[in-house]
C-alpha cells in the first residue's frame, strides 16, 4: 500500500471522528482527547530536541500536560494574556521564517532550550484550543470553522502549488512549498470565510474576515516551523502514529501557530467584531 492510499484511508477514518469530538462530545471527552494528543505531541517533541531516553520522553509528556491543564485554573485576564503573547511570538516566528530562514537552519540550539520552547508552545496549542471551545460563544462551530479554515488553507496551497507553483516560498526550509501555493490557499479560505462566517455569527464583519485570512497566513508558517524543527533534527517525521501522516505533530503544525493567533485575535477585536 503506497502512501497516498495510506494518508487517504487514515484521512477518510479521522475525518469523521474530528468532527464528532468538537461538534457534539462532552467537555471533558473533548478534553480527555485533546490532552492525549498534546501527551504524544509533546512526546515527539522530546524526540526533535535530542531526547533519546524514553523514561525522559513520557517525563516530559507529563511535564508539558500538567502545565497545559493547570493553566485553565489561572483568572481571565492572565489567560487572555497568555494568547497575547503567543500571538506576538508566532508573528516574531513569521517575520523569522521570512527574513532570516538559512540563519535558523544553522543557529546552534541545546537541548534544555528546545524542551522550553516546546513546552511553551505545546502548552499554549491546548490552551487556545480549550479557550476557543469553552470561553466563546458558539465555541464548537468555531472550532470547527478554524479547523475547516486550515484544512482549506493546506488543500488550497497543494493543489494551487501543483499547478501554477513556480516560486518556492522558503526552498531552505520546505522545498515544496511555493509563493503561488500559498496565494491560492488564501484565496480558498477568503472564499470559505465569506460564505462559512455567518455560521460562527460573524457574517457582516470585516474584521474577522480579514483575522481568518491572516491566520490562514500564520498557518503556513506554523507548518515551516515545524519543517525547520524536523530538519535540524533530521528526521522527514515527527512521528509514525498516523499512517501515511506521520506524527500527531505533523497533523498539528498549522495548528500550532493558527491556533493561539486566532484566539488571541478574537479577543484582541473582541468589542469591534
Amino acid at each position: 500500500m503506497n502512501s497516498l492510499v495510506k494518508r487517504l484511508i487514515t484521512a477518510a477514518l479521522l475525518i469523521p471522528v474530528v468532527v464528532w469530538l468538537v461538534l457534539y462530545s462532552t467537555d471533558i471527552t473533548f478534553l480527555s482527547v485533546l490532552s492525549l494528543i498534546v501527551f504524544v505531541g509533546a512526546h515527539e517533541w522530546a524526540a526533535l530536541s535530542g531526547i533519546k531516553n524514553r523514561l525522559l520522553k513520557i517525563l516530559y509528556s507529563v511535564a508539558c500536560l500538567s502545565i497545559a491543564v493547570s493553566s485553565i485554573y489561572l483568572g481571565n485576564d492572565s489567560l487572555q494574556l497568555i494568547m497575547h503573547i503567543m500571538l506576538g511570538f508566532w508573528f516574531l516566528v513569521v517575520i523569522m521564517l521570512i527574513v532570516i530562514p538559512q540563519k535558523l537552519m544553522t543557529v546552534k540550539t541545546n537541548v534544555v532550550t528546545l524542551m522550553l520552547l516546546g513546552a511553551f508552545i505545546i502548552c499554549s496549542t491546548w490552551l487556545s484550543l480549550y479557550l476557543l471551545r469553552t470561553d466563546f460563544t458558539d465555541g464548537n462551530n468555531l472550532l470547527m470553522y478554524l479547523l475547516l479554515l486550515i484544512w482549506i488553507a493546506d488543500s488550497g496551497a497543494y493543489f494551487a502549488g501543483r499547478a501554477f507553483g513556480q516560486h518556492k516560498l522558503a526552498p531552505v526550509i520546505s522545498p515544496g512549498k511555493s509563493i503561488e501555493g500559498v496565494i491560492g490557499g488564501l484565496l480558498a479560505c477568503f472564499i470559505f470565510s465569506y460564505f462559512a462566517s455567518d455560521y460562527v455569527g460573524y457574517s457582516s464583519s470585516t474584521i474577522f474576515l480579514a483575522i481568518s485570512i491572516t491566520v490562514a497566513f500564520v498557518s503556513v508558517y506554523g507548518d515551516l516551523f515545524e519543517s525547520l524543527m524536523k530538519r535540524k533534527a533530521g528526521v522527514k517525521d515527527s512521528g509514525s502514529i498516523l499512517p501515511g501522516h506521520g506524527g500527531v505533530l505533523d497533523r498539528l503544525d498549522s495548528l500550532l501557530a493558527a491556533a493561539p493567533f486566532f484566539v488571541a485575535c478574537l479577543y484582541l477585536f473582541a468589542n469591534k467584531l
